[in-house]
C-alpha cells in the first residue's frame, strides 16, 4: 500500500519591520485594486503572517469611521480559514499586550498614518 507524505507549510507571524514595506504595499494594492484614494486605509503594519518564507499577510492599525482604533488583515489570497483565525487570535493576544501611543491614541495614530504613508510615498 502506498502512502503519500504530505508536508504541512508552517506559518509564522512576526512584527513588521521596514524591510518589509515593498512586499505589504503589494499585498495592500491587491487587496484593494490597482488605485486607491484613501491611503490611510494602510494604516500602520505592525504584525505578518508567513509561510515557506514568503510573506502572505499583513495586519495595520486603522481608524474606523468613528475614529475608534482598529486593525484589518490584508492578505494575498493564500490564507487558510483556519490560518486567518489563527492570525486573528494572535493579533488579539498581541494587541492585549501593547501599550504605545499608536495602539492607545486615536489622534496619534492619524498622525502617524499619515507620516508613514508619506514616507512610503504610495
Amino acid at each position: 500500500m502506498e502512502s503519500t507524505a504530505s508536508t504541512q507549510e508552517k506559518t509564522t507571524f512576526k512584527e513588521v519591520y521596514i524591510f518589509d514595506m515593498e512586499v505589504l504595499q503589494n499585498i495592500f494594492i491587491q487587496n484593494r485594486g490597482k488605485k486607491t484614494d484613501d491611503k490611510m486605509l494602510f494604516g500602520i503594519p505592525f504584525l505578518l503572517s508567513k509561510k515557506s518564507n514568503k510573506i502572505n499577510a499583513f495586519t495595520s492599525l486603522i481608524l474606523d469611521q468613528k475614529n475608534e482604533i482598529q486593525f484589518k488583515i490584508y492578505d494575498d489570497g493564500s490564507l487558510t480559514d483556519e490560518e486567518k483565525i489563527t492570525f486573528n487570535e494572535y493579533i488579539l493576544n498581541f494587541l492585549k499586550k501593547k501599550r504605545s501611543a499608536n495602539f492607545n491614541n486615536a489622534l496619534q495614530l492619524k498622525q502617524s498614518t499619515e507620516h508613514f504613508v508619506h514616507y512610503l510615498s504610495f
